[in-house]
């Protein structure tokens, strides 16, 4: 869209908005308190993927150029690394996006088409291990390419909005469970180490006590033998 063309977008819906209540910024404000009952529900999915598995699941795209964005994270080993590879193909089996040998990630992409996307998960490894999935799927309105043609200032606005609050929500969901995964390890490697602790001190008073006890019957010996001596002179 030219500047002419977004600053006559403008002035029309605003001077809409003047004549109803005389808000200069009434599409934004609007468009703030009804994006709750216009974003759709993000897509999360725990699900436990067995030793070198394939799980796949389709998400649909509305239009070319709708934004994925979203994270996967391994839930129940903090302690694992290189357990996963995403591959996601739209319908013409195009490979739209690809990463490869990871226990967390966060992934954004727009798509080149319109319609149902496969996301597929390999596990990598000879044992089963749990997936958190997190995607949701949005479209940014380039603002200096929008023309009431296709959209109007308000659904612009909403679009893009959307996308945000998704790509936030999605940094989050990834944040906490990286946070919980590093706190797994580090709960593991404590636990380690208060284990070799608790078997050392038991290891080394063993020897205490068995020196002690040695020392002690290597002087009964020697009693017993004196006594014996004594008595035969």
């Amino acid at each position: 869209m030219t500047g002419s063309t977004i600053q006559a977008a403008r002035s029309s819906s605003g001077g809409a908005f003047r004549r109803g209540g005389g808000f200069r910024g009434a599409p934004i404000a609007f468009a703030v308190l009804i994006l709750a009952s216009l974003v759709r529900s993000a897509d999360a999915l725990k699900v436990t993927i067995g030793g070198h598995d394939k799980e796949c699941f389709n998400l649909h795209a509305d239009r070319s150029g709708d934004t994925f964005v979203g994270s996967f994270n391994v839930v129940e080993d903090g302690t694992a690394s290189d357990v996963f590879d995403m591959i996601v193909k739209d319908e013409d089996r195009s490979i739209v996006y690809s990463f490869k040998h990871s226990s967390e990630h966060k992934f954004e992409f727009n798509t080149n088409r319109d319609g149902a996307h496969e996301f597929c998960f390999t596990n990598n490894k000879g044992h089963p291990h749990t997936l958190y999935w997190d995607v949701n799927v949005g479209h940014h309105w380039a603002h200096d390419a929008a023309t009431d043609a296709h959209v109007d200032e308000l659904q612009m606005s909403l679009d893009s909005m959307r996308e945000m609050y998704y790509k936030l929500r999605s940094e989050v969901i990834y944040q906490k469970h990286r946070e919980a995964a590093h706190r797994r390890t580090a709960d593991t490697i404590t636990g380690r180490v208060m284990g070799f602790s608790v078997l050392n001190t038991a290891v080394l008073i063993g020897v205490a006590l068995f020196q002690a006890y040695y020392v002690k019957q290597l002087f009964e010996s020697k009693r017993r033998g004196s006594m014996s001596t004594m008595r035969s002179v």
